[in-house]
Protein backbone atom coordinates (compact mmCIF):
# COMPACT_ATOMS: atom_id res chain seq x y z
CA UNK A 1 0.00 0.00 0.00
CA UNK A 2 1.42 3.39 -0.98
CA UNK A 3 1.51 6.53 1.17
CA UNK A 4 0.30 9.72 -0.49
CA UNK A 5 1.93 13.14 -0.11
CA UNK A 6 1.27 16.71 -1.20
CA UNK A 7 3.21 19.92 -0.94
CA UNK A 8 2.59 23.46 -2.09
CA UNK A 9 4.93 26.42 -2.33
CA UNK A 10 4.86 30.03 -3.45
CA UNK A 11 7.78 31.08 -5.59
CA UNK A 12 8.33 34.82 -5.50
CA UNK A 13 8.93 35.05 -9.23
CA UNK A 14 6.91 35.25 -12.41
CA UNK A 15 5.76 31.94 -13.84
CA UNK A 16 7.90 32.39 -16.96
CA UNK A 17 10.99 32.94 -14.79
CA UNK A 18 10.32 29.66 -12.97
CA UNK A 19 9.90 27.74 -16.24
CA UNK A 20 13.04 29.25 -17.78
CA UNK A 21 14.93 28.39 -14.58
CA UNK A 22 13.80 24.76 -14.85
CA UNK A 23 14.88 24.87 -18.53
CA UNK A 24 18.40 26.03 -17.58
CA UNK A 25 20.99 23.30 -16.98
CA UNK A 26 22.98 25.71 -14.79
CA UNK A 27 20.00 25.91 -12.40
CA UNK A 28 20.06 22.13 -11.84
CA UNK A 29 23.83 22.04 -11.36
CA UNK A 30 23.61 24.87 -8.85
CA UNK A 31 20.71 23.18 -7.06
CA UNK A 32 22.71 19.96 -6.69
CA UNK A 33 25.57 21.91 -5.13
CA UNK A 34 23.28 23.90 -2.84
CA UNK A 35 20.78 21.24 -1.80
CA UNK A 36 22.54 17.95 -2.55
CA UNK A 37 25.80 16.23 -1.75
CA UNK A 38 29.15 16.31 -3.59
CA UNK A 39 28.40 12.80 -4.91
CA UNK A 40 25.16 13.82 -6.66
CA UNK A 41 25.26 13.79 -10.46
CA UNK A 42 23.27 15.34 -13.27
CA UNK A 43 22.83 12.30 -15.49
CA UNK A 44 20.66 13.74 -18.25
CA UNK A 45 19.30 17.14 -19.18
CA UNK A 46 17.21 18.07 -22.22
CA UNK A 47 15.35 21.29 -22.94
CA UNK A 48 13.45 21.74 -26.21
CA UNK A 49 11.73 25.04 -25.49
CA UNK A 50 8.39 23.56 -24.50
CA UNK A 51 9.63 20.56 -22.52
CA UNK A 52 12.34 19.98 -19.95
CA UNK A 53 13.60 16.60 -18.75
CA UNK A 54 16.13 16.15 -15.96
CA UNK A 55 17.62 13.01 -14.40
CA UNK A 56 19.68 13.33 -11.22
CA UNK A 57 21.28 10.69 -9.03
CA UNK A 58 21.10 11.74 -5.40
CA UNK A 59 23.15 10.22 -2.57
CA UNK A 60 21.43 10.52 0.79
CA UNK A 61 23.91 11.04 3.65
CA UNK A 62 23.85 8.30 6.30
CA UNK A 63 23.03 10.84 9.02
CA UNK A 64 19.80 11.70 7.17
CA UNK A 65 18.62 8.08 7.23
CA UNK A 66 16.70 6.94 10.32
CA UNK A 67 18.04 3.85 12.12
CA UNK A 68 15.00 1.79 11.09
CA UNK A 69 15.71 2.42 7.41
CA UNK A 70 19.46 1.80 7.74
CA UNK A 71 18.78 -1.68 9.10
CA UNK A 72 17.00 -2.77 5.92
CA UNK A 73 18.89 -0.85 3.22
CA UNK A 74 21.25 -2.83 1.01
CA UNK A 75 24.14 -0.34 1.36
CA UNK A 76 24.17 3.38 0.63
CA UNK A 77 20.85 5.07 -0.17
CA UNK A 78 21.00 6.26 -3.78
CA UNK A 79 17.97 7.74 -5.53
CA UNK A 80 17.63 8.20 -9.27
CA UNK A 81 15.12 10.99 -9.87
CA UNK A 82 13.67 12.00 -13.24
CA UNK A 83 11.56 15.15 -13.59
CA UNK A 84 9.76 16.46 -16.66
CA UNK A 85 8.12 19.86 -17.14
CA UNK A 86 5.84 20.64 -20.09
CA UNK A 87 2.92 22.69 -21.32
CA UNK A 88 4.03 26.22 -20.45
CA UNK A 89 1.28 28.48 -21.84
CA UNK A 90 1.89 31.71 -19.94
CA UNK A 91 -0.58 30.81 -17.20
CA UNK A 92 0.56 27.35 -16.09
CA UNK A 93 2.76 24.36 -16.77
CA UNK A 94 2.84 20.84 -15.42
CA UNK A 95 5.45 18.42 -14.23
CA UNK A 96 5.87 14.78 -13.42
CA UNK A 97 8.53 12.98 -11.45
CA UNK A 98 9.64 9.44 -10.82
CA UNK A 99 12.28 8.39 -8.31
CA UNK A 100 13.65 4.96 -7.55
CA UNK A 101 15.62 4.19 -4.42
CA UNK A 102 17.85 1.30 -3.44
CA UNK A 103 17.41 -0.70 -6.62
CA UNK A 104 13.62 -0.54 -6.63
CA UNK A 105 12.91 -1.05 -2.92
CA UNK A 106 11.37 2.41 -2.87
CA UNK A 107 9.45 4.21 -5.61
CA UNK A 108 8.15 7.76 -5.65
CA UNK A 109 5.81 9.03 -8.34
CA UNK A 110 4.35 12.50 -8.45
CA UNK A 111 2.81 15.27 -10.49
CA UNK A 112 3.06 19.02 -10.25
CA UNK A 113 1.16 22.02 -11.48
CA UNK A 114 2.70 25.48 -11.49
CA UNK A 115 0.30 28.37 -11.97
CA UNK A 116 0.38 32.14 -12.10
CA UNK A 117 -1.04 33.40 -8.79
CA UNK A 118 -1.24 37.16 -9.12
CA UNK A 119 2.18 37.67 -10.68
CA UNK A 120 4.04 35.01 -8.71
CA UNK A 121 4.22 31.26 -9.23
CA UNK A 122 2.45 28.71 -7.06
CA UNK A 123 3.61 25.10 -7.36
CA UNK A 124 1.52 22.21 -6.06
CA UNK A 125 3.00 18.71 -5.94
CA UNK A 126 1.26 15.46 -5.11
CA UNK A 127 2.17 11.83 -5.39
CA UNK A 128 2.81 8.59 -3.62
CA UNK A 129 5.64 6.69 -2.00
CA UNK A 130 5.80 2.92 -2.13
CA UNK A 131 8.37 0.95 -0.11
CA UNK A 132 8.23 -2.77 -0.81
CA UNK A 133 9.56 -4.20 2.45
CA UNK A 134 7.15 -6.52 4.27
CA UNK A 135 6.00 -5.31 7.71
CA UNK A 136 8.11 -2.12 7.55
CA UNK A 137 7.00 -0.58 4.27
CA UNK A 138 4.32 1.69 5.75
CA UNK A 139 6.61 3.03 8.48
CA UNK A 140 9.39 3.65 5.98
CA UNK A 141 6.98 5.37 3.59
CA UNK A 142 6.05 7.84 6.32
CA UNK A 143 9.77 8.52 6.92
CA UNK A 144 10.26 9.12 3.19
CA UNK A 145 7.33 11.56 3.07
CA UNK A 146 8.83 13.46 6.01
CA UNK A 147 12.19 13.60 4.20
CA UNK A 148 10.45 14.72 0.98
CA UNK A 149 8.80 17.65 2.78
CA UNK A 150 12.18 18.83 4.09
CA UNK A 151 13.75 18.32 0.65
CA UNK A 152 10.97 20.25 -1.11
CA UNK A 153 11.40 23.15 1.32
CA UNK A 154 15.16 23.27 0.63
CA UNK A 155 14.59 23.07 -3.13
CA UNK A 156 12.02 25.89 -3.05
CA UNK A 157 14.35 28.07 -0.95
CA UNK A 158 16.99 27.50 -3.62
CA UNK A 159 14.53 28.27 -6.44
CA UNK A 160 13.51 31.52 -4.73
CA UNK A 161 17.17 32.56 -4.39
CA UNK A 162 17.90 31.57 -7.99
CA UNK A 163 14.94 33.44 -9.47
CA UNK A 164 15.57 36.53 -7.31
CA UNK A 165 18.99 36.81 -8.95
CA UNK A 166 17.47 36.78 -12.45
Amino acid sequence: MATRFSHSARIDARLETVFTSYADEAYWRDRMITVGTPEDTLDDFASTGDAVSVTITQHIPDEDIPDLARKVLPGRLVIVRTSTFTGFDGERFTGSAHAEAAGGIGLIDGNAEVVDAGGVAQESVSGQVNVSIPLLGGKLEKLVVSHLNRLFEAEYRHLNRWTAAR
